[in-house]
């Protein structure tokens, strides 16, 4: 394996987690940075199919209509089709615990699913040019069961001012902040 596609690899896994930090932060412009412009998303009929910036709006309507998200990726197995195409399927775990506003009405539901991902890299960068959710099974939990006794584990943070969101100089540059992180 050579280095350029250890990078490629790394650059592919990083654009997967940030995807899932914007879900689970409500941020939809990590969401959006995810995927080329011209990107394709097949989520079963009843969400949405159809063009990324379709598949935003969708997300800037649902998620907030959610009390919690948590988004865990699993084994990502990436196929190289040349140096710039990969095919990435990647197992995922999420939970959704619905509000009053969402049809779940405080229930939460788990979701196990595959990301089936075509990646391009274009303009040396490697983003999501068609994306498609294989859902395999969900579960249904009950509202009633769950316990939240933690004074730390309060519902917070989906609102911008979450640590992880602050913006940070990368490898070679200059630190943007000396505050202790997370804070």
């Amino acid at each position: 394996m050579k280095i350029e596609e250890l990078l490629a690899r790394t650059e592919i896994h990083d654009v997967l987690l940030r995807y899932c930090r914007g879900l689970d932060r409500v941020d939809m412009n990590l969401v959006r940075g995810a995927f080329h412009d011209d990107a394709w998303v097949q989520f079963p009929e009843s969400l949405h199919t159809g063009s990324v910036d379709g598949f935003v709006e969708f997300l800037s309507a649902e998620m907030p209509r959610f009390v919690r998200t948590m988004h865990f990726l699993g084994n990502s197995l990436i196929d190289f089709d040349g140096p710039d195409v990969a095919h990435v399927e990647t197992y995922l775990q999420a939970d959704h615990q619905g509000s009053d506003e969402h049809h779940w009405k405080n229930d939460t539901v788990k979701l196990w699913a595959r990301y089936l991902d075509r990646f391009e890299k274009r303009d040396g960068a490697w983003r999501i040019a068609r994306r498609k959710l294989s859902v395999d099974w969900m579960y249904r939990y009950p509202t009633t069961g769950w316990f939240d006794d933690h004074p730390d584990a309060s519902v917070r943070l989906r609102d911008g001012n979450d640590p992880s969101l602050r913006p940070v100089a990368g490898f070679d540059g200059t630190r943007l902040t000396t505050e202790d992180w997370p804070a």
